[in-house]
């Protein structure tokens, strides 16, 4: 019964998964998802952002078992190892939901009939996270630059916020640079990461 409250090593978890030990699995389960979401998710029980992460936990730590049982991870820092597995699912699983909400753009660039719970613009996510100074950049800006932001924010890559939009790739990506370059002056590191090279 005291089994929870055991720390194991890396290694031990290792092995535990290879042996498929239940009691080094599920102490390693409740260790990442506790840090899954406090270092990934950070958002209010109840929120969209807390149910993506719900929904994509279990799916994610069955692959990490997978990956590790395969021999994908050979050692190292297996808790960064496994964060960096769920991450990659949670992530997969916000784009899907941001693309469900906006399917295609129409021309005058409004969204789409969608629930208001949802971040729809670059803009929302500002304005939500309280960052004045970037909201009011983004206001500033021409309206390709903004439909380009929004794009990012919904999760897409600069290939792919190219072909919705029509424009070459290398035009999107030196505008993401220069829209990068300019939001890191103004805002947290935070938002930023948003806006990324993909």
């Amino acid at each position: 019964m005291c089994q929870s409250t055991k720390a194991y090593s890396a290694e031990a978890v290792r092995d535990g998964i290879l042996r498929d030990d239940r009691a080094v699995i599920d102490w390693f389960y409740g260790r990442l998802r506790q840090r899954a979401f406090g270092l990934l998710c950070r958002a209010p029980k109840g929120s969209l952002a807390y149910l993506q992460m719900e929904d994509c936990f279990n799916p994610a730590f069955l692959l990490l078992l997978r990956k590790v049982r395969e021999g994908h991870f050979r050692g190292g820092n297996l808790m960064a190892y496994a964060l960096t597995v769920v991450r990659y699912c949670y992530s997969d699983e916000r784009k899907k939901a941001r693309r469900h909400c906006w399917q295609e753009l129409p021309a005058g660039g409004e969204p789409v009939d969608s629930p208001s719970s949802t971040c729809h613009t670059a803009a929302d996510v500002f304005e939500q996270e309280g960052h004045v100074r970037l909201l009011h950049w983004y206001h500033t800006l021409d309206e390709r630059s903004r439909r380009l932001l929004d794009l990012r924010f919904q999760g897409y890559n600069h290939r792919e916020a190219a072909q919705k939009l029509r424009l070459a790739p290398g035009t999107v990506r030196n505008c993401y640079v220069e829209i990068f370059r300019q939001a890191k002056k103004l805002g947290p590191q935070r938002p930023a990461e948003h806006l990324t090279a993909g």
